[in-house]
């Protein structure tokens, strides 16, 4: 800018000028106390939470200081959500913020949108996958023939998410840019590349929405991808989920029921003076690979899963996986002399780039093969370290190697926070049992780090917890039972509410639940599993517009990000304390080596995590301004142990009523 504008004074401009530009614009003193917050975070170059109840306007309570900010000190700014109907909402938005700035004589604000690089697809084995014909060409053929037609006739901008088809998980494999497969600024087809086109556009952008998955992938392995550049802000909305995120970016599986031999066959030709040995090496690693799955075979018996205490498997299988990771690792060697000598013949190759594809797919084929075998490198290293992580054994096409760290803590100090150095974190649940502590710890963040909760802009006594005297203790024989009957005669047969959500910890009882009501009831209820989650959302309020009742069965992760107002959802039950299952492989050997630590495992680890669940499902109950009801808690346990107030800490709610 030519000369120095005030930021504050900016956000107060373009926040006058929405006022004037959108119908029915409300004001809300929550809103601008977090405008403020963020503004002196990105201000000063610091990094702060914000929880912002539903209703805060918390969208436009960051985007206004993060753009003025990025506009004003010409710093990129980085948007990250967990899901992508909010990414696909801020999409929307920016445009009309960009409006209002251009008004305050502000130049338009450019905007990209970043998804992982496997979302898009790669020109090159689109072609190599819809260039040979024959007449037995399948439904699979036939798609991606569709594909080639869009994508060729500019129809289509090679992203997953805008294909006006179905594409199947197996069909975009073939078809997906991968960082294994691709060859960079050396392909023939790179000037039309969506994934590179996307990141130049990233380059020129004041703002990039992005999920958190990419982002931390980008943190954490791409150092420099334009989104992790010195100066960048970020703002991680939805940030409750990042801890979770942040171990499944390093969490690692190996399926030994599937050796890459159709693809080690196709690049064997390729391989010149280097095909003997790896023939040889592939051959060494092919059984070691099958007696390792012999044994996991074995350890797992008739049981889905096989998790080893403090993440240390039995000697016997420790020693066999370390030999498959020597077989494994001499082969990828193998692999990556072939490559190098296929890459050094290609560059003295004649031919001009556009008759080179042959070449290119040669590349792109070898990329991919040492892409599968780096994957099941990296798998067996980590289950053969001496790392501090949850290992264990499930079940796929054959037994399946699983490890994740479980200390989100560490993850953020060596790879997020180095980088981060100004960010403003963000939900509508941040605090845990009344208070920051548990998500700085999870996070790594130091316990002076800013913090700010701001009250619920919605009147709240209209609303009530409730506990029935008969409601039994959730760890009860006589529970199951108790809870079928009670969501039958309330939840389903009881008249007074027509949109009604039922909460389950537990898809088993969930299902018992459903059994348990006649044919004619069942109908009533939307069952998830049965529908997409935005058709039986959808559903739901068709029901109720036309007059009927309606109930929706639900897991964990109908908990959030589910928006009925309203007469949608008066009613909420919750059939048992949320509680995350002892099962989960990751959490048990959290448990397990915090009390090796002399720690307390459920003030530490399970509390808090059932303290933030049972916050996002009261969540569901007041979405606008004048919602009332009930959120009736099936679980004694809230009134007769001493964590029950400390769970009602973290939400809007201050008594527990009892019926």
């Amino acid at each position: 800018m030519e000369h120095q504008i005030d930021r504050g004074e900016l956000v107060a401009r373009v926040h006058a000028a929405l006022k004037k530009r959108l119908p029915g614009f409300v004001v809300r003193s929550q809103q601008q106390a977090m405008m403020n917050r963020a503004l002196g975070l990105f201000g000063r170059s610091q990094t702060g939470l914000i929880e912002a109840p539903t209703g805060t306007g918390k969208s436009l309570g960051y985007l206004l200081p993060g753009l003025a900010s990025a506009l004003v000190d010409d710093r990129l700014l980085v948007i990250a959500t967990a899901t992508a109907s909010l990414q696909d909402q801020l999409a929307k938005d920016i445009p009309l913020l960009s409006d209002a700035f251009v008004a305050c004589g502000m130049p338009p604000i450019r905007m990209a949108v970043a998804k992982g690089r496997e979302r898009h697809v790669c020109p090159l084995r689109l072609q190599d996958a819809t260039s040979v014909k024959d007449m037995f060409e399948g439904e699979d053929d036939a798609v991606l023939d569709m594909i080639s037609d869009r994508f060729a006739g500019k129809r289509w901008n090679g992203l997953r998410d805008t294909l006006p088809v179905p594409v199947s998980v197996l069909q975009w494999k073939r078809i997906n840019n991968t960082a294994n497969t691709c060859a960079g600024k050396r392909c023939a087809l790179y000037e039309e590349c969506p994934y590179y086109l996307t990141q130049e556009a990233i380059r020129q952008a004041h703002v990039v929405i992005t999920n958190h998955d990419y982002l931390l992938s980008c943190l954490a392995h791409i150092p420099s991808s334009p989104l992790a550049a010195e100066g960048t802000m970020y703002v991680f909305d939805e940030a409750h989920h990042l801890p979770p995120k942040m171990l499944s970016t390093f969490a690692r599986r190996l399926d030994l029921g599937s050796f890459p031999d159709e693809l080690l066959s196709s690049v064997l030709p390729l391989c010149a003076e280097h095909r003997r040995t790896i023939e040889l090496s592939a051959a060494s690693a092919k059984a070691r690979w099958d007696e390792s799955s012999a044994m996991l075979t074995a350890a797992l018996g008739s049981k889905g899963m096989c998790r080893f205490p403090l993440g240390k498997p039995p000697e016997a299988i420790a020693e066999v996986l370390a030999e498959l990771l020597k077989e494994v690792s001499g082969l990828k060697s193998g692999l990556d002399n072939a490559k190098d000598s296929f890459r050094t013949n290609r560059s003295m190759s004649s031919k001009p780039r556009a008759q080179n594809a042959l070449l290119d797919i040669g590349d792109m084929k070898f990329g991919q093969l040492i892409g599968e075998i780096e994957a099941a490198r990296s798998c067996l290293s980590d289950f053969s370290s001496d790392a501090e992580i949850a290992r264990w054994v499930t079940r796929g096409l054959g037994p399946v190697l699983c490890c994740s760290p479980f200390d989100s803590a560490g993850i953020a100090k060596r790879h997020v926070w180095p980088v981060v150095k100004t960010a403003v974190l963000t939900s509508a649940t941040l605090t845990t049992l009344g208070s920051f502590n548990a998500t700085l710890r999870n996070l790594g963040l130091p316990q002076e780090t800013s913090v700010l909760r701001l009250s619920s802009p919605f009147d709240y006594t209209q609303s009530r917890v409730v506990v029935p005297r008969l409601a039994p203790d959730g760890t009860a024989k006589a529970h199951a039972r108790l809870v079928k009957a009670y969501v039958a005669e309330k939840g389903v047969r009881a008249a007074g509410h027509v949109g009604v959500l039922v909460y389950f910890t537990s898809r088993k009882l969930m299902n018992e639940c459903y059994e348990y009501l006649p044919e004619h009831e069942r109908s009533m209820v939307l069952l998830q599993g049965q529908w997409q989650p935005s058709a039986m959302i959808a559903e739901h309020r068709r029901r109720i517009d036309d007059g009927a009742k309606s109930i929706i069965f639900g897991l964990d992760t109908l908990g959030e990000g589910i928006d009925l107002p309203g007469r949608y959802c008066s009613l909420v039950l919750i059939s048992r304390l949320p509680f995350p299952s002892p099962d989960d492989p990751v959490i048990a050997t959290h448990a397990e080596f915090l009390s090796a630590k002399g720690l307390d495992p459920f003030r530490m680890l399970t509390l808090p995590k059932a303290g933030l669940k049972f916050a996002q499902v009261c969540g569901r109950l007041v979405r606008r301004e004048g919602d009332g009801g009930d959120i009736v808690v099936l679980d004694q346990r809230i009134v007769t142990k001493r964590y029950g107030m400390s769970l009602l800490r973290g939400t809007e709610f201050t008594t527990i009523h009892s019926t």
